[in-house]
């Protein structure tokens, strides 16, 4: 039986389509979360490190983020500002981040000064530091204008 180069090509092409799609599937299964186009930032800095200002036992970040500006304000040699948004992208509080837009991700000498709550990432945008929740992209936190 003579089998058609057509098929053996489709036959190919699903196989190697639906190993992605299967792990992405597992993955779900087993409580992880996908982060989009950027992946979740890790922390490897220890628990010491999450008691910095503004820190909320529970787990989650803080309503109140003074503690995080005067950081951001006594440490002005590690933060710099970010490329400005493009046009017609603006950020509001408590909604998804625009389609495409993730913002930019902080270096690692920036985020060591930063406090770290899991399941949050902080971001720039010209001037504006934010804090985005890494599963659904919702901006929890704005603090405009702190980086100079």
């Amino acid at each position: 039986m003579k089998i058609s180069k057509r098929l053996i090509a489709g036959a190919a092409l699903l196989m190697f389509s639906a190993g992605p799609m299967l792990q992405v599937m597992a993955d779900e299964r087993d409580g992880h979360e996908r982060g989009g186009p950027q992946q979740e930032h890790w922390d490897h800095r220890g628990e010491e490190h999450r008691e910095g200002p503004g820190y909320d036992h529970r787990g989650g970040p803080p309503r109140d983020f003074g503690p995080v500006r005067q950081t951001i304000r006594d440490n002005r040699g590690y933060f710099v500002r970010g490329a400005p948004p493009p046009r017609g992208i603006h950020l509001v509080r408590g909604e998804r981040l625009p389609r495409g837009y993730y913002g930019e991700r902080l270096d690692s000498r920036a985020l060591s000064r930063l406090p770290v709550y899991p399941g949050y990432e902080w971001r720039r945008m010209g001037a504006d530091v934010f804090l985005i929740e890494v599963g659904t992209g919702i901006v929890y936190d704005i603090l405009d204008g702190v980086l100079y």
